[in-house]
């Protein structure tokens, strides 16, 4: 029997529909080059801390959430630079590799020193020499119509360096930096058929008017949150979306614009590969069976559409799937209602439950500590999980007092020094207040959503192999805990899972695994009088921050490197 979900009505029909739902277009492979440089070779530049882990991040998220293929190459001499520029010019020319076509897109990003002589703009390589800009350095008056003569259609040119505005050789003469693109996204339907038709020539720099960029670069944190937290509700993000919502509001004030052989009404797109778009006319959806039905569910994802889905496969292999949706939708619903609202739930993940290898695996060529073996087969329940560590805010928020750390207030800091013990306190100041269930992750939970859950990809740290990319640890804290959610996500957008500071569990301590729960339910029984606490922090290294490491104290112990993170049950 052929099915037609109308929606938001039930309806049963026989005709054929006129419109269909569509997957995101992707024209062709988009690369993305990071040029960053933090230590040089001349002792009259200074060395840089950022610039390679922002290179990195960004790096990342367009890699996971817009398809990117990207190369971050650290340090470059200029003629790395030169050589690197050359080879895409010649790539995108004759596209023998398949992966640079024509009608693709390229992301060019430079961080570093850059400075300004003779009204020339200078970005310094590793090797550069202050002195002789013209000699050592990369001339945008020289680069910027090389760059534009590379056989890409849609090419966007980002600089995080001071004079980096001297890239726009008309700057002098604009009134503002606004980037204003006349017709980019009037709406979707003209975006994606001028972004087919027309060439883009677009630029950020990190300053306006000739100013310097601190190490510490706003620009970049600006660029990373824009990208990993923008909206993309027609499919893909805008270059203009971006600018004018994330990084215009960086200090000091970035400048945008077009060079080149740009087209009024060109874009350059970000394409959300996680994401599908449904034609804005759509009413109906075909389904030919269960498989089918689900999958335009979950596009419309919708309370209406799991209602439907429900309705009509009452033996459907979803029909779990549609009812933790579902769950989740009406519990969003309903908290906020809650009076006082619940400051909590919003910030919670859902954690689809599945099976997992528990546990150090062996086969990742590594010495596996006995109290992380025997490695074993968990099957978990679905939970709901903090996107975040608890802050020192929350913890104000709920309790009306400052957290007892020795540093100074933080609000968007994890919260430390606070016992296992002081932790059960919370729990219940908060479920009283909020109706909720909340608690501390089993240790399997905490395992589990760490190592991305059904999700998961297969990496040593939550969320990738680049520890520097995805946590605080001792190589890269500066000797302290950090704001939560500046790194790296993971498969199931959990942040600092592998850093920042280690995190309380529900569990006794118990020297392996030998018996643990094969159902992930927390571990009681036989335990010492101590408590699990699970992850790396700022103050280990990488050997001690993998998805797998265990360590534990007493109940009233507290710490500097050690807070938590909230679950509730569904």
């Amino acid at each position: 029997m052929r099915i037609w979900i109308l929606l938001p009505f039930l309806t049963l029909c026989s005709f054929s529909p006129s419109i269909r739902s569509t997957q995101i277009p992707r024209p062709g492979k988009d690369n993305a080059v990071f040029f960053a440089v933090a230590n040089y070779q001349n002792s009259k530049l200074t060395n840089l801390k950022n610039p390679i882990s922002n290179a990195r991040a960004i790096a990342g998220i367009l890699n996971s959430r817009f398809g990117f293929d990207t190369l971050v190459i650290v340090n470059p001499t200029k003629q790395q630079i030169i050589d690197q520029l050359n080879e895409l010019k010649r790539l995108y020319a004759r596209n023998e590799d398949g992966k640079h076509p024509s009608e693709s897109q390229l992301f060019l990003f430079f961080s570093g020193h850059g400075m300004s002589e003779d009204e020339n703009g200078y970005f310094l390589p590793a090797d550069s020499d202050p002195a002789t800009p013209y000699n050592t350095g990369i001339a945008y008056e020289i680069w910027r119509p090389k760059i534009n003569k590379i056989n890409c259609r849609h090419i966007l040119v980002a600089i995080d360096a001071c004079y980096s505005v001297l890239f726009d050789s008309d700057w002098k003469n604009k009134t503002d930096g606004l980037f204003i693109r006349p017709g980019e996204m009037t709406d979707t339907q003209k975006a994606l058929a001028n972004y087919e038709t027309y060439k883009a020539r677009v630029f950020f720099t990190s300053d306006n008017k000739e100013d310097q960029t601190p190490d510490r670069s706003n620009f970049a944190k600006k660029l990373i949150e824009g990208l990993r937290s923008s909206p993309t509700r027609d499919g893909f993000l805008t270059s203009n979306q971006l600018f004018a919502n994330y990084v215009e509001g960086a200090t000091p004030t970035p400048r945008g614009g077009t060079f080149g052989d740009d087209e009024p009404s060109s874009a350059f797109l970000f394409y959300d590969i996680n994401a599908s778009i449904i034609d804005s006319t759509l009413t109906v959806i075909s389904t030919d069976d269960d498989e089918s039905a689900w999958e335009n569910v979950k596009l419309m994802n919708s309370e209406e559409s799991y209602n439907s889905y429900l309705k009509l496969f009452r033996k459907g292999k979803h029909r779990q799937e549609a009812q933790i949706a579902l769950d989740s939708i009406q519990r969003s619903r309903l908290s906020k209602s809650f009076s006082p609202p619940d400051p909590f739930y919003q910030k919670m993940i859902l954690v689809e439950g599945g099976v997992f290898e528990m546990g150090c695996d062996p086969g990742f060529d590594q010495i596996c500590p006995d109290a992380e073996l025997p490695q074993h087969k968990v099957r978990l329940g679905s939970f709901f999980i903090g996107k975040y560590e608890v802050t020192q805010a929350d913890w104000l928020e709920i309790t009306g007092e400052k957290p007892p750390s020795k540093n100074p207030f933080c609000a968007d800091c994890p919260v430390v020094e606070v016992s296992w013990n002081m932790v059960q306190e919370f729990l219940i100041r908060l479920n009283a207040r909020t109706s909720g269930k909340y608690r501390l992750p089993t240790e399997a939970e905490w395992e589990y959503a760490a190592r991305g859950g059904a999700k998961s990809k297969g990496f040593p740290f939550s969320g990738g192999e680049d520890l520097d990319l995805i946590a605080w640890h001792d190589g890269n804290s500066g000797g302290i805990y950090h704001p939560v959610g500046q790194k790296m996500y993971n498969e199931l957008l959990l942040y600092d899972m592998s850093g920042n500071v280690c995190e309380w569990c529900q569990d006794k301590w118990h020297e392996n695994f030998k018996d643990a729960p094969s159902d992930g339910q927390s571990w009681i029984q036989n335990g010492t009088v101590g408590r699990v606490f699970r992850g790396g922090c700022w103050n280990r290294n990488y050997l001690r921050c993998n998805s797998s490491v265990r360590y534990w104290d007493y109940q009233h112990a507290k710490f500097d490197n050690v807070g938590f993170r909230l679950v509730r049950s569904i």
